[in-house]
């Protein structure tokens, strides 16, 4: 693999965990995660740290939004058309 590519050690969501608190309307998201390439005989795969992130309510809907969007458009064969992360 050439030096600088970032081809492997991208986090993959391995287990999640999710709860909310309906006063201060927030989700509460725990993540567990592997390395993208986990299980490539040629490649040693990065440890990443679980993380506990909140997520406001505000962003939760948008959040979900998003990742139907992306569902519906995965299940059709679409590709997104610049083929990187959407801000």
């Amino acid at each position: 693999m050439p030096e600088g590519s970032n081809i492997g050690h991208m986090r993959q969501l391995k287990k999640f965990a999710i709860t909310h608190y309906a006063a201060g309307e927030f989700v509460i998201l725990r993540s567990a995660f592997i390395d993208s390439l986990s299980g490539t005989k040629w490649f040693t795969p990065e440890k990443f740290p679980d993380q506990t992130v909140v997520i406001n309510l505000a962003d939760a809907k948008r959040l979900l939004c998003e990742l139907k969007k992306s569902i519906g458009y995965i299940e059709a064969g679409i590709e997104h058309p610049a083929g990187k992360i959407i801000e």
